[in-house]
């Protein structure tokens, strides 16, 4: 495992999961293997990367004695695994759930840990569990406000801060110089699009019905600086780093 990623975001609908899951699916194109857990109760990554018919099997049922770890990884959209919680990422962090986290940290070279939006105990405990994080936010007061002491929290967690993300960027309260400035590190400004909407609302990652748009081709910008970070890192040092934390935060 060469990297643990999470993404957050000052609150709710930020575009934290769509970023999450066209990152995904981009880094899979790459050949990575890439795996989801996602933590978030609606589990949107998991409706978003995979076609799921009935109620799925959570993680939550392989702890009850209903389901095998086989039973709740799910293949999405170009192989990426995703792996639904079913619960919060600070009760799975009280459950005994060793096998599933071995089992994620064996098969995944890069895993994503998708939670709900805004910094609370769930994203402190996400961002323990990950060599990196990112942020995504709109460019309103009330974000810029939330994500300040994002950069300070990695740095006491011994995270590194890869940057933020604007989502949604119009003519709005904060300017992109203002985040930079603040919080530090923009690394993509995303500009309002009906089609990110649409989407979504479909259920299909924004780079399937929209390749050339401009959302897009930034994402794609995005995920080559993400690849080429990951490239950059130190070999078995850093996948012994990466195994550690996940375990020190998931399986105290």
């Amino acid at each position: 495992m060469k990297e643990v990623l999470a993404v957050v975001s000052g609150k709710e609908s930020e575009g934290k999961t769509t970023l999450v899951t066209n990152l995904a699916v981009l880094m899979a194109q790459k050949d990575y293997r890439v795996i989801v857990i996602d933590f978030d109760p609606s589990l949107p990554a998991l409706s978003s990367l995979c076609r799921i018919d009935d109620i799925p099997l959570t993680a939550k049922n392989v702890l009850d004695g209903f389901a095998t770890i086989e039973d709740i990884i799910y293949i999405g959209i170009s192989g990426v695994e995703v792996v639904p919680a079913g619960m919060s990422i600070k009760e799975f962090r009280k459950a005994e759930l060793r096998d599933l986290v071995e089992t994620v940290a064996e098969s995944a070279d890069i895993l994503f840990l998708d939670i709900p939006g805004r910094i609370g105990e769930d994203a402190v405990l996400a961002i323990y569990a990950s060599t990196s994080v990112m942020a995504v936010m709109e460019p309103e007061v009330e974000s810029l406000k939330t994500l300040l002491l994002l950069p300070r929290i990695a740095e006491k967690l011994k995270a590194d801060f890869v940057g933020v993300v604007v989502n949604k960027k119009r003519d709005g309260e904060v300017e992109v110089d203002d985040v930079d400035t603040l919080i530090g590190n923009v690394i993509a400004e995303i500009p309002y699009n009906e089609a990110v909407k649409k989407s979504s609302a479909s259920g299909s990652p924004i780079i399937f019905p929209s390749p050339e748009s401009e959302v897009s081709k930034i994402l794609n910008e995005v995920a080559e600086a993400l690849s080429v970070w990951i490239s950059s890192l130190e070999g078995e040092r850093k996948e012994l780093v990466a195994r550690s934390r996940l375990f020190k935060a998931l399986c105290p």
